[in-house]
Order: C-alpha cells, then sequence, then structure tokens
C-alpha cells in the first residue's frame, strides 16, 4: 500500500533546493550513461515526458522492470523518453551494461555516480520511479511504477498541470553518502575548490563573465554553480574521465568536489572564516598575459599581429595574415603561446611556419605520397582524379584519403619535419610546449602566415593579438622532433533536423610513435567525438571521449602519459552532428550542410601530435 507524503523542510535543504513539494521545480541536469552517452535533459524538450527508474547490479526491482516495458510498448512514438539511472551504487560501466543485458530491457543507464540527481529527483528506494517534465524540470509522480505514473503521463500528454503525486515505494533503500558532507567548511572545503578549478578563469581581468573572487561572490552566485555543475557546462571542455586514457590538462571537478558544491550550496552556502580572513581574497596571480611564464619567463620573442578593426555585426571572411619574423638567424623552438586581444570576437587561428623558400606545393608532396604506395593502389587514385578532371568535376580528394589513410593529409600538407609544432588559438587552447630536447627549427628569414577568424560581438572593436616565441638557449639543440596528423574528413553531408548524424575519420600513423595529444574539431552542430586507436594486430583501445562537445571550447587534449603505438596504428575518430532544434547553437536547423570554413557551416577534422620512436639513435 503506498500513501501520498510531501517531504520535510530539513530535506529540501539538504538536496540543495531538491526535495519535491507539488508543483516544484527541480531543475535540469546531464548524465553521461553506461554506453559513454551524454544525456542533457533540456535536450529533451521537444518529448512531453521522461520516466527514470533506479537499476543496481543484480538487485533492480523485477516489478519496476516489467512496468518500464509496458509503459514503454504502450507510449512508444508519443514523445515519452525512458531512463534508468545507477544511484552510484556501481560506477563500472561495463558491469552495468552486462547486467542490463541479462535483465532483457534495453534502456540506457544514466550514471549518477556522485548521487547528485538521485537526490535531486527524491529517489530513496529501487523501485521508486519518477515522470519527469523535460520542458519546466519539474517532477509529477515519484513512486513505484503503476497505475499513477500513467496518469502522470497522460497529463503531461495532453499539456495539463500536474501537481505532484508522490508515493513510498518497498523495495531496498539506496545506499546514500548524504552523511559525508553535512558539515561543510567554505575555508577549508568550498574556497580551495573554487581556487583550483574557477578562480583562474572567473577573476578581474580573467575570461569570464564574473569573478569570484570572494566568499560573498561566491555565495551570490552560488545558484549558478549549482545548476552548471548538474548539467555539466563548466567545468568547461569536460572529458568522459571515467573511460580512455587519463588527460593531462582535463578540467573535470572530481565526484567528490562536485558533491562538496552542490552540497554546501544546498546546505544555504554558509560561510566560516578562520581569523576573519578569506581565501579567495588572498590570491595572486602573475602580471603577465604569457600563462608559460611561470615555468619560462617572458617569450624571447614577441610577434604583434597588425591590430584588426571588428565590425560590430556581420559575418567576417577569414584573414589571411603574413607576419615576417625578422629572424637573422637560425632558432630552436621550445615553445610558442597566443595571447589573445578581444576573445569575444577572435574565434581561432590557424599558424602556419613558411621556411624561407615558400611554402611546400602539396601537389607535389601528394605526388610523392602516391609514390610511395604499391603501385595498384596509387594506379586507381590517379585513374580516379584523371577521371573526375577529365568530366569536369574535382577530384574526389576527401574519398582518396578517407579510403587510403596512410596517405596522411596532415603530413602531406605539414611539408619539412624540421618545422616546429606552432601554436595557433581557440578558446581554451593557446599554447604549444614541446617536452624537454624536442624542438623545431625557425630558419632566418622564416615568416608565420595566420589564418584568423573573428565573429562579431555587437560592438565594434580594434583587436591587437600576440604571439610569444620561446626559444632553446644558444647552442642548446633538441635531439628530437614532434610530428603529428590531422584527419580531415571533406565529404559532409548533414541532412536538416538530423539529430545524431554520425561520421568518422581515420588517421593513420605510418612509424611507430609516442602519442601526446587529440584534439576534434567540429563547428556548431558538433555532438561529441571519441578517438579508438585500432592496432595492427586488430586490437582496438578507446584513448578519448568527448562526449559533449562545445564549439566554443576547442581544447587539445594531452595525455598524461604518452602513448607508445606500432606502426601502422590507425585512429579512428567517431563522431556525431546535431543538426536539430534541440542544438541551441544551431544557426539554422532547417539546411543540409556540407564541408565549408565559416561556423555556420562544418567541418569533421581529428588532430594528434605524436613524437616518433626512432628519431636515429634511440633504441
Amino acid at each position: 500500500m503506498t500513501r501520498l507524503i510531501i517531504p520535510a523542510l530539513s530535506c529540501t535543504l539538504l538536496l540543495g533546493s531538491a526535495g519535491v513539494l507539488a508543483g516544484e521545480r527541480v531543475g535540469d541536469f546531464a548524465l553521461i550513461d553506461n554506453l559513454g552517452t551524454q544525456h542533457h535533459m533540456s535536450w529533451y524538450d521537444d518529448h512531453q515526458a521522461v520516466v527514470i527508474a533506479p537499476q543496481a547490479n543484480g538487485e533492480t526491482d523485477t516489478a519496476t522492470l516489467e512496468g518500464l516495458t509496458r509503459l514503454k510498448q504502450k507510449y512508444q512514438g508519443q514523445g515519452v523518453a525512458f531512463f534508468m539511472i545507477n544511484p552510484g551504487l556501481q560506477t563500472d560501466r561495463e558491469a552495468v551494461t552486462a547486467d542490463v543485458a541479462a535483465t532483457g530491457i534495453d534502456l540506457p543507464v544514466l550514471m549518477d555516480d556522485t548521487h547528485l540527481v538521485t537526490e535531486m529527483l527524491g529517489i530513496e528506494r529501487l523501485d521508486e520511479a519518477v515522470v519527469y517534465d523535460p520542458t519546466s524540470f519539474e517532477i509529477s509522480y515519484r513512486g513505484p511504477v503503476g497505475g499513477s505514473v500513467e496518469a502522470a503521463i497522460d497529463k503531461l500528454l495532453a499539456g495539463e498541470n500536474a501537481d505532484l503525486v508522490s508515493a513510498v515505494g518497498s523495495a531496498a533503500f539506496i545506499d546514500s553518502n548524504i552523511a559525508d558532507h553535512t558539515n561543510l567548511s567554505y575555508t577549508k572545503d568550498i574556497a580551495p575548490i573554487i581556487a583550483s578549478n574557477c578562480a583562474t578563469c572567473h577573476r578581474d581581468g580573467g575570461v569570464a563573465p564574473f569573478a569570484m573572487d570572494s566568499s560573498l561572490a561566491v555565495q551570490g552566485w552560488s545558484p549558478m554553480i549549482r545548476e552548471v555543475i548538474m548539467t555539466k557546462r563548466m567545468p568547461p571542455g569536460q572529458i568522459d574521465n571515467k573511460v580512455g586514457h587519463r588527460i593531462k590538462n582535463a578540467m573535470n571537478l572530481s565526484d567528490n568536489e562536485m558533491q562538496m558544491l552542490v552540497r554546501w550550496v544546498g546546505a544555504g552556502s554558509p560561510v566560516d572564516l578562520l581569523d576573519d580572513v578569506d581565501p579567495l581574497t588572498q590570491l595572486v596571480w602573475p602580471d603577465t598575459k604569457w600563462t608559460l611564464a611561470k615555468d619560462l619567463g617572458e617569450p624571447d620573442l614577441i610577434v604583434k599581429v597588425p591590430p584588426q578593426a571588428i565590425p560590430a555585426t556581420g559575418v567576417i571572411d577569414y584573414r589571411d595574415i603574413v607576419l615576417d619574423l625578422g629572424l637573422e638567424e637560425d632558432q630552436w623552438v621550445r615553445a610558442s603561446e597566443v595571447a589573445p586581444d578581444k576573445t569575444e570576437v577572435l574565434h581561432h587561428i590557424i599558424t602556419t611556419v613558411v621556411p624561407p623558400g615558400g611554402r611546400p606545393d602539396p601537389m607535389q608532396a601528394f605526388t610523392a605520397a602516391l609514390d610511395d604506395l604499391p603501385e595498384d593502389r596509387a594506379a586507381a587514385i590517379r585513374g580516379e582524379i584523371f577521371t573526375a578532371v577529365a568530366s569536369g568535376k574535382q577530384p574526389p580528394i576527401g574519398k582518396i584519403f578517407r579510403e587510403n589513410p596512410d596517405l596522411g593529409i596532415g603530413q602531406i600538407l605539414g611539408g619539412d619535419d624540421d618545422l616546429p609544432q606552432f601554436g595557433g588559438y581557440a578558446p581554451g587552447n593557446a599554447v604549444s610546449l614541446a617536452p624537454e630536447g624536442v624542438g623545431g627549427l625557425l630558419k632566418a628569414g622564416t615568416s608565420l602566415s595566420l589564418q584568423m577568424h573573428y565573429t562579431t560581438s555587437g560592438r565594434e572593436v580594434t583587436d591587437e593579438t600576440e604571439i610569444g616565441i620561446y626559444f632553446y638557449p644558444e647552442g642548446e639543440v633538441p635531439t628530437e622532433k614532434m610530428t603529428g596528423g590531422v584527419g580531415n574528413e571533406f565529404d559532409i553531408a548533414i541532412p536538416a533536423f538530423s539529430k545524431d548524424h554520425e561520421m568518422e575519420v581515420v588517421t593513420y600513423i605510418k612509424n611507430e610513435s609516442d602519442l601526446y595529444s587529440l584534439m576534434p574539431h567540429m563547428h556548431f552542430r558538433g555532438k561529441r567525438m571519441r578517438f579508438v586507436a585500432e592496432y595492427p594486430d586488430g586490437n582496438e583501445e578507446l584513448l578519448l571521449s568527448v562526449p559533449d562537445y562545445d564549439f566554443n571550447w576547442q581544447l587539445v587534449h594531452e595525455l598524461e602519459e604518452p602513448i607508445r603505438v606500432p606502426a601502422g596504428t590507425r585512429i579512428r575518430a567517431i563522431g556525431a552532428f546535431d543538426n536539430s532544434a534541440q542544438n541551441r547553437a544551431n544557426p539554422d536547423p532547417s539546411i543540409d550542410l556540407k564541408w565549408g570554413e565559416q561556423s555556420f557551416e562544418e567541418m569533421f577534422m581529428g588532430f594528434y601530435a605524436w613524437k616518433e620512436a626512432n628519431q636515429g639513435g634511440d633504441d
């Protein structure tokens, strides 16, 4: 037998306004499922209802499973989404996937490793499901899967306001670690998290729109702090840190840090200052625009980009700017960094090093690469190009590189192997730092070619970006060079209104190498991308997953430890585009998309940095 309940006020405070009262909004959230897909509830606002029920390996309630199966069949195609949620009881996704498969129910399992969403939804027992409105973020039902569930769904489908009906289940209680964080200290627990993860950007003069430089500021922004943690909007550029290899510059909060911040906000954001000292007001930031200065000092050479006038509105064509470095003697480069001036308009810079003799001819490099292939393959490619040209069509370059990844488009366009890996710019990505003893040569007379992409911000500004270059000391010559590759799919055809248009591009690593970094690149419709190494022996390994790609934060993901890969390794970049109206960044979901340079067009690329293992001496 069930009974109507209203959670106590103390529970409401403890859960961060999460305990559910009639008509009370619980909020938006995002979680990654057992297969690595991220689900953001606001993305489902084209549905009328979402049903979520708990899952636990070997303990999932049988009646709940039977009820979900029946409901899924009844409401198929009617705008109802179904999920299960593992409330932090198990974090092994493969084990969860196996358990779900054994039950015979085909539903994604949201991995609530922190237990925060389960708390927010008010699920306390293994037989308590919720009916959730993804447009208002309100719960209309919580309790066992029975007739009241259908009544709640039917009301939402009919567009009626549904007050909360809450019923107590009878299955086992879900273990929670709420008690772990009942007496959180701002000084000892919260301020250190803000200082380590937020304050670098959220400070006076930082790139963030507001500062979190005092307890008062953090208190004031605490509702937003909770919201961006629950939806995984911040910290930016998050990877799926539960799979793949560890990333050096990952910006994810730990599960414990997320729990502490959300529960501190839920407790009313109390502040306890020891000796009236606020740790955030004591933070000191370096008086320099160069982030590498703390380790390498000020740059040896600063290159100023000529002032660029940016209008208030309109579409700005890419600007190609060539800068003479003024080098009178050869210099070995250790690092470089872009210091953007007007970050609100500068979207990216792609930097190309132009040697004194000019850039390599891509066609000559392509022809030379063909000559290195077995003759039967090379002849087939030449025939394909000739046929296209003879019929007045463009050669199918994308198809050729896709079918022959060992041609290596990135290496073809890269030219001289002695050239340094030079830093470009995208939000969150401005530094290129080679390992000690690794570098590239800038010869006297070398220049930089900058492809600069600006977007308008609503007001006229002038951008004066600078580029800093760090050289090895005179007489010190690095013994190794960093190389790398680019996977670029030119044959893009994304249908209008498509929600999950999947693509793949393969990059070939010719020689045994140490892989150092990976970077996905798409535009506004980019949704997700993961990188899989396919080894010559047929084995595969997931290297990195970016489940919620964000065009505003294009990060080079640096591996904590380089990965040694054998000759002939193929890196598969597997991703998807969201060209639907659910994608809030989508300029126009009604158009079919092709490859293009502008942000409102699309690209599908993977960038990689690796160092060949055999560079003339090391075993």
